[in-house]
């Protein structure tokens, strides 16, 4: 079967969705990401020429972190349909003597931590893309200002959903437990996402002169 990131997007969303364990919520947050990061290269990509020469090294610089941003959530997007799928096999393991069921107890658990530490790694790069465009903002060509916030939105979109298949994928986790507390560090991370895209956004604003009342 074709790797997701080969196929078009319509065959894609089509994938998407069908009645089957993956892609799902964690792939389409990716999706969203990868979005994201290809959105703050164009904007730094046309950032160039004579009249961008003193920001140039650092606006390339820019440009190859959201490249990097790119392909690194794009293997999160593989890993995650990947690691669904291991759940969703494990499932079907037999159980029908101790043997098996302690086989696929260990099956479940693996597939499990596998299916929460990929978005949690989608959680890390939706907040370093989003620190990314905070740095682009000051710096983009005017004429490819309105691009940013809607990067930074998708970067959010990315944290919301990554941020939700975490604390999903814990379920209800017993106080002061290491469960706990990697829900709680996922909490922390999507705040500091949701608050730079609302700076990124209120700052394209306000450089056209208007109040950001979006409500963020």
């Amino acid at each position: 079967m074709a790797k997701l990131g080969d196929l078009s997007l319509h065959d894609f969303l089509a994938r998407l969705s069908a009645r089957e364990p993956a892609p799902g919520g964690g792939a389409a947050a990716a999706l969203a990401g990868a979005t994201g990061a290809a959105l703050g290269a164009m904007c730094a990509a046309y950032t160039s020429g004579e009249k961008f020469q003193a920001v140039e090294a650092q606006v390339r610089a820019l440009e190859a972190r959201f490249t990097e941003l790119r392909d690194r959530v794009m293997a999160l997007l593989e890993r995650d349909a990947q690691a669904y799928a291991a759940w969703a096999a494990a499932r079907q393991l037999p159980k029908a003597s101790e043997p098996e069921k302690k086989a696929r107890r260990a099956a479940l658990e693996q597939a499990k931590e596998a299916s929460t530490a990929v978005p949690e790694a989608l959680l890390a790069a939706a907040e370093d893309g989003l620190n990314a465009l905070a740095e682009l903002g000051p710096l983009c060509n005017p004429s490819l200002l309105a691009d940013v916030p809607v990067a930074a939105q998708l970067f959010e979109a990315a944290a919301r959903g990554a941020c939700t298949q975490v604390l999903g994928n814990l379920g209800q986790p017993q106080p002061n437990s290491p469960e706990a507390a990697r829900g709680a560090a996922a909490f922390e991370r999507l705040a500091r996402c949701i608050a730079v895209r609302g700076d990124v956004e209120a700052a394209v604003m306000k450089s056209w002169g208007w109040a950001d009342d979006t409500g963020s």
